[in-house]
């Protein structure tokens, strides 16, 4: 009796360590850098790709805010795809064609993510000097800050593409670094000179917020 008791024990230990390196296992390849997706897919289509898909599209709740990765391309799977096209200027069909699937493995490639929320500008202010000036503002997510400033109003036109930069006339003066607060110093500014100059955040996914005009006067 005491002999079975061990065995059923070892048994069971031996057991409960496989379905522990299984988890683990699950756990630690959901971490790794998704594979290039493959197969054109639509509803009905099933597989490790399609997993693959949801598993990428659910990392925005955005676009796939129900997350299900079941392996199965269902209507949900369809209608994260269409958010997904819609947020990259695709044609929004609900399948993953070649266009689709070329741009998805391109993001993946990048290790952009699947970001498509601009970061937001708030707190924006500018300390002036007699030949300088910090400009300060904060950002909802860490992002690159720059500053464009000039004598004359900047000139700006709006992005054409999606991720795009849109062009902005001045001088350029720019942190490098994602960061969620900014300081921006202009130096060797004008005495008793108007000046203009407009914020850009860019987020590590490339998203863009531009503020609109803003100007200032150095003292004396």
């Amino acid at each position: 009796m005491k002999t079975t008791t061990i065995a059923q024990k070892n048994i069971a230990f031996i057991g409960m360590l496989f379905a522990m390196i299984i988890v683990f296992s699950f756990g630690f390849g959901s971490l790794k850098a998704h594979a290039a997706i493959t197969s054109t897919m639509d509803v009905g289509s099933t597989g490790g790709e399609v997993s693959q898909l949801q598993q990428f599209l659910a990392s925005n709740s955005l676009i796939y805010p129900q997350g299900i990765v079941s392996g199965y391309f269902g209507n949900l799977t369809r209608l994260a795809v269409i958010q997904f096209q819609v947020a990259n200027d695709i044609a929004q069909v609900g399948t993953v064609g070649p266009i689709t699937k070329a741009r998805i493995n391109a993001i993946m490639n990048s290790g952009l993510g699947l970001d498509t929320s601009a970061p937001f500008i708030s707190s924006l202010s500018a300390s002036i000097g007699t030949n300088g000036a910090t400009v300060l503002w904060t950002n909802s997510e860490p992002a690159q800050g720059q500053v464009y400033y000039d004598t004359q109003p900047i000139l700006s036109n709006e992005a054409t593409a999606h991720f795009q930069l849109p062009y902005v006339s001045g001088t350029l003066v720019a942190n490098t670094t994602f960061q969620m607060s900014h300081a921006i110093t202009l130096a060797n500014l004008q005495l008793n000179t108007t000046y203009y100059y407009i914020v850009r955040s860019i987020d590590r996914s490339g998203n863009v917020t531009m503020t609109p005009l803003n100007s200032f006067r150095t003292g004396n």
